[in-house]
Order: structure tokens, then C-alpha cells, then sequence
């Protein structure tokens, strides 16, 4: 008896990873091709406001050549200059060198995009978790228009951590 209530268990457990599984739809299908030319996506902004932008080159249907930037809320460019203070000079290190980790991480972000071809094998970077939320978002939407899919809002299910001083997450 405890075999046959095992075996169902397990056969329900196995159904529910299946319908799981199916019903849930990756990020991007990287089998549809992508068309040459330019193409730019940007992220949502993060809760300060400031928003991730992904250009790709894309040639003979493949991405050749990626830039990530990202502005602030009131469209500066995060730069060596993110993180100091309105006077110019950084009036918290700790705040300057997580914001400094993140702008290192732009051309790194990039950099691996081209490399592997696929905005969600381009892994996190430790201290710019955001930068890659943002990175990946605006990467998708870079894709899905050189594929010329439409943004459904996949997109949108990219997790963006906290700012939080407190977390690594910067």
C-alpha cells in the first residue's frame, strides 16, 4: 500500500515539474535569428530611478560588438565620476567604490555578451548584481528587436535587487 501512495506521489510530483516546465517560457528563444544592423534596448529603472541601455551590433547574424550604459534619473551617465558627491569629492568611500565596481562592470557585461551570444548565459559579476538585472533587461529587449520579436514583457521577470548600502547587491 505504501508503495502504490509512494509511486502516486512521485508520479504527481514528476507531472507537476512537467506542466511546470512548459508552461513556464525562457527569456529568449536564441534559435530565432537575428537580423544585422544595430539594435538598443533599455531596462526598467531601478529604485533610484536610473536606467540600463544595451546596444548590438549584429553581423551576419551574429552580435559582434555590445555597449552597456547606464544613466542616472536625471540622464548622467554613471561614469568614473558615479558615487562622488555633488561637490566632486567622494564623501562616502564605501558608497564611491560599490558604485565604481558597478560602471567596471559595463564593459565586462558586454564583453561576455558577444563572446556567448545569449544575454542569459552572461553571469553575475560579484557587487553589480543590479548592473546585471539591468544589463540583462536591456539586453533582452537589444535581442528581441534584432529578432524582431515583440517585447511581451518577459523582460519584466528579471528580479532588480535592492540598492540597499547594506546588501552586495549594488
Amino acid at each position: 500500500m505504501r508503495r502504490k501512495a509512494f509511486a502516486a506521489t512521485g508520479l504527481g510530483a514528476v507531472g507537476a515539474l512537467l506542466l511546470a516546465a512548459c508552461s513556464s517560457q525562457a527569456l529568449v528563444d536564441m534559435s530565432t535569428p537575428l537580423s544585422d544592423g544595430t539594435f538598443t534596448g533599455s531596462s526598467n529603472p531601478d529604485e533610484q530611478g536610473a536606467v540600463g541601455t544595451v546596444k548590438i551590433t549584429v553581423a551576419g547574424g551574429r552580435i559582434v560588438d555590445t555597449s552597456y550604459q547606464t544613466l542616472t534619473a536625471t540622464g548622467a551617465v554613471k561614469d568614473e565620476s558615479y558615487g562622488m558627491g555633488t561637490s566632486g569629492a567622494g564623501t562616502n568611500s564605501d558608497y564611491y567604490e560599490r558604485a565604481q565596481a558597478a560602471v567596471r562592470s559595463y564593459p565586462q557585461y558586454s564583453a561576455k555578451l558577444t563572446e556567448v551570444q545569449d544575454p542569459t548565459k552572461v553571469d553575475v559579476i560579484s557587487g553589480a548584481t543590479v548592473a546585471h538585472s539591468q544589463f540583462l533587461q536591456a539586453a533582452l529587449r537589444a535581442v528581441y528587436a534584432a529578432q524582431g520579436v515583440p517585447d511581451d514583457g518577459r523582460a519584466d521577470s528579471v528580479n532588480m535587487p535592492s540598492l540597499n548600502l547594506d546588501d552586495e547587491n549594488f
